[in-house]
This record gives structure tokens, C-alpha cells and sequence, in this order.
């Protein structure tokens, strides 16, 4: 997401702005708190210049095994520009291993040329600011640009009378245009944002070479399959997408996708703002949709989200996600490459919870929510998942409970209890590792508040490379507050 980045100057967005993350002493308190995410680097970097914090974004992007940034880019967004070539400067000028391209996002108004030309002029500009030749532009092994969309057929006008041809058709022909109006040569890469039909699907793979999925959950008869299928039946490029969670801290109209802001979230009150929800089965939806893009050998993972708070999808470090699908995303990848796992020789203990049970409800400020794709059941989220990557067998032991476990990657699930988790794996008698999560489970929360919560015993190694001195922040941040006595 160009935009959520913090430095001095630019504040986050209100759905993940920490300024309305407190109960009390803010706009959004009459709610509990619009924003229900605690980006790490609001503070790190409320001082940073621009080039400070694209910096920042890279390298904690590489650590979490994210190894370049489709940019979010809609029309009417002409400020953004500044910060996409600062990410091309920067990673020139520091010698980071990285790679940008643009996604279009949600065209909508005017006319088919008048979008065009607005495209055009903006993309040519950062052209000629970071060069076409710069070797940070994401292109296929002949040369084409990379490009992505986001509900980007609005692009196009699409006639009534089609003349005998698709709506795809109309589609390719007015990113052809824009390829045209730019100079390059587009590798467009089409957006599956629905349970979509065979027909629709060929439809596409007509005049598109490659395709994407946005947050659809891995289930049973997970859409990938015949997409992927399709594909290779069709000598198209299937890359895969996988997404750790979705929970909207941001508050929309009821209905809708409208976003409320601050103030209008405080005035519309419980009464009228909705949360969206997909059930990812904490780690579940994660680990499944890795394990079938590495089944599928996909040429390109898409990672949803780096950065996206305000949906709850986001890598970015974060105190309620913090490293814990990181670690899973740097290890599926090892496998992805055919590279030795980065926690070979290691004992690594990965846990994942919500703060309640999927049938409490919070008191006094209670949200609906509502779930928008069909995953994983809601009870399946009522455990405390572990995962584990060990040297040698052990007992892995979760606030009392226990259970042996084997070497290498495993995952187990106990009883949810009230209060912090404390995860233990023993060998031998040996505490190898061993710790307490800062965030708890309770049964009286105060708040509505979905997020999966994760904590491992990686962190201090994991975040002390990112944040320096300054990560201990996590530890100092308050838990979500969200218990009652």
C-alpha cells in the first residue's frame, strides 16, 4: 500500500493510525478505538526523512522474505509518486536487492482516454525520474514490464454491443494503450477477486498471459486448482497468492466499502459501522496456500499484504502479527527456491491464538462482523496453534498442556484458557525453548477485535536487525485492552 508509510510529515492513514488505538483520550474513543493495529515503526520513524523510512520498509520487507513491492495505484493519487521513486532511488543508492512495478487499482471515472492519459502522464514522469533502464523495475526474462491489477478493468469502456468480442477483450485492448502511451511493453497480470467461472477464466486467459488471486481462503475445493490448471492448459502463468489474515480495523459503512474516518466512525457508533472477516484458521489459510503455490512450482508468490493494516492481512511489524508468519513465509520460501531452511539446526516455537472465542461477545463496544468469502468454520479458530521447527523430537507444552512432538516442521493445537500463553519444548529434560506471549486470551473482552495473534521465540533475533534499540517497543506497547475484570 503506496501510501501507509510514516514519516515526518505523513502520518499514517485513521484506520491504523495508533493516535486512535486508546479506549480513552482520543476521537474514536465513544467506540473503544478505531484503529485496532499498532504499526511498530509509527514511532520508530515520526522523525524520518522519506528515504529513511522507504529504506526501512525494504529491509524489514527482506527479512520477512518479501523481495520487492507491487505499488497500489489509483487514479487521483498524483502525491504518491514522490514515495515510489524514493524507493527506487534508495534502493539504487543502497544497494537493495528489491524490485517495484505498478499495480492499477479501481480505475473509475471520466472517460477510457482521459484514465489512459492520466495513467500515462504519471507513470512517465517516474520513468524518466528512475529510468526505464533501472534494474529495480520488475520485468520478465524478455524485457516486458511487470504490470498488476486491481479490479483494473476499469480501465476500459466497455460498449454495449461487444461487436462479437468479450469484455476482456476491451479490457487488454485499453492496457495495450497504455503500454503505447508509455513506451513499454506490458506483461499484464489480471486480478481473480471472486469464485470465478471456467468460462470467465478462458475469457481472460484470451488476451492476459498471467493471473493473480486476491483473498480467496484456501477450503476443500479451493479455486486455485482450476485456475492453476487452466493455466497450464492454456500456456498461461499461474502465480500463486497467500494471505495470513483478514480483519478490517477500519470501520465501513454498513454494506459497504465506504470508510469512515476518525470522526465519522465516532459519530456513526456501533449502530452503523461494520467489520469485513475472512476465517483463516490462524496459521491454516497461510501454510495451505504456501504448500500450493510450492506444489505448483509458481514462477511469482504474491504476498498479501506487506502493509495493509486497516485489512489485517499485513507482514509489516506489528504487535499483534509481529514475526510469527513471517518465520512461516521465510521457511515455505527456502522450500519454494530449493534453498536449505533459514531455521536448519535450530528449535524454533511459533504460536497463534485470537483474543476470544469466536462466540463471545465483546461488551460495551460490540461490531458487527461480517464475513465476506467462506474458509475455514469460526470454531476452528478457538485453539492455541503451535508451530514448531526442531532439531529432535521433544515435548512441546502450552500452559500445562502437553504433547511430543517431532524434528523438523509440525504443527499442534491446544485448549484455549484464559490469560497469556506460555509456550515450553523440552528435550531431555532441557528447556530449549522457552516464552510468554505479551498479548493474552480472555473471556470478557471490551472490544470487538478478530486479528490472530502471534509470538515466537524468534523475536528479539528477528526484530533487533529491523529496529535496533528500538525493539523493545513491542514489549512497552499496551496488549489490545481488551480485557474486562
Amino acid at each position: 500500500m503506496t501510501n501507509i508509510i510514516r514519516y515526518k510529515g505523513h502520518k499514517f492513514e485513521d484506520s491504523c493510525n495508533p493516535e486512535y488505538y486508546s479506549g480513552s483520550e482520543n476521537t474514536t474513543a465513544s467506540i473503544g478505538g478505531l484503529t485496532q493495529v499498532l504499526p511498530m515503526e509509527d514511532d520508530l520513524l515520526k522523525n524520518a526523512s522519506l528515504d529513511s523510512a522507504v529504506a526501512f520498509e525494504m529491509r524489514a520487507a527482506k527479512a520477512s522474505g518479501i523481495d520487492g513491492f507491487q505499488f497500489y495505484y489509483p487514479l487521483g493519487t498524483e502525491s504518491w509518486d514522490k514515495i515510489i521513486e524514493a524507493y527506487f532511488r534508495v534502493a539504487e543508492k543502497q544497494h537493495i536487492d528489491f524490485y517495484f512495478t505498478f499495480c492499477i487499482s479501481h480505475p473509475s471515472g471520466a472517460s477510457e482516454e482521459s484514465r489512459i492519459e492520466s495513467y500515462a502522464k504519471r507513470m512517465n514522469e517516474i520513468f524518466e525520474a528512475v529510468g526505464k533502464n533501472n534494474s529495480h523495475w520488475l520485468r520478465t526474462p524478455d524485457g516486458r514490464l511487470i504490470l498488476y491489477q486491481w479490479n483494473g478493468e476499469g480501465l476500459a469502456d466497455i460498449p454495449a454491443d461487444l461487436h462479437g468480442y468479450s469484455k476482456p477483450y476491451y479490457v487488454a485492448l485499453a492496457y495495450k494503450k497504455l503500454a503505447e502511451a508509455v513506451g513499454e511493453k506490458f506483461a499484464s497480470i489480471f486480478l481473480i477477486n471472486e469464485q470465478i467461472t471456467s468460462e470467465k477464466l478462458n475469457d481472460y486467459l484470451d488476451y492476459f498471459p498471467a493471473c493473480w488471486i486476491w483473498t480467496l481462503p484456501y477450503v476443500k475445493n479451493y479455486i486455485g486448482d482450476m485456475v492453476a490448471t487452466t493455466c497450464k492448459q492454456r500456456n498461461r502463468t499461474f502465480t500463486g497468492s497467500a494471505f495470513c489474515d483478514f480483519y478490517t480495523s477500519k470501520l465501513l459503512e454498513k454494506g459497504t466499502w465506504n470508510i469512515y474516518n476518525a470522526e465519522e466512525a465516532a459519530e456513526a457508533g456501533t449502530a452503523k459501522g461494520e467489520r469485513k472477516y475472512i476465517a483463516t484458521g490462524l496459521s491454516f489459510n497461510f501454510r495451505s496456500l504456501l504448500e500450493f503455490s510450492v506444489k505448483n512450482e509458481v514462477p511469482i508468490l504474491n504476498i498479501i499484504t506487506w502493509n495493509d493494516y486497516p485489512e489485517g492481512h499485513h507482514l509489516a511489524p506489528e504487535i499483534n502479527h509481529n514475526e510469527g508468519f513471517s518465520i512461516l513465509l521465510n521457511y515455505y520460501k527456502s522450500i519454494w527456491k530449493g534453498e536449505p531452511s533459514p531455521f536448519y539446526n535450530k528449535d524454533v516455537a511459533v504460536v497463534f491464538f485470537k483474543k476470544y472465542k469466536h462466540d463471545t461477545e465483546p461488551n460495551p463496544y460490540h461490531f458487527q462482523v461480517i464475513t465476506i468469502e467462506k474458509g475455514v468454520t469460526l470454531a476452528s479458530e478457538d485453539s492455541v496453534e503451535v508451530v514448531t521447527l526442531l532439531k529432535k523430537p521433544s515435548w512441546l507444552e502450552v500452559n500445562g498442556q502437553s504433547s511430543p512432538v517431532p524434528a523438523g516442521f509440525s504443527v499442534t493445537r491446544y485448549a484455549m484458557n484464559p490469560g497469556p500463553v506460555h509456550v515450553l519444548v523440552r528435550r531431555e529434560g532441557v528447556s530449549v525453548v522457552d516464552f510468554v506471549t505479551p498479548e493474552k486470551i480472555t473471556l470478557h473482552p471490551v472490544r470487538t477485535d478478530r486479528l490472530t495473534y502471534s509470538y515466537s521465540s524468534e523475536f528479539t533475533e528477528f526484530y533487533t536487525p529491523i529496529l535496533g534499540t528500538n525493539r523493545t517497543q513491542s514489549e512497552k506497547m499496551p496488549s489490545t485492552w481488551i480485557d474486562r475484570p
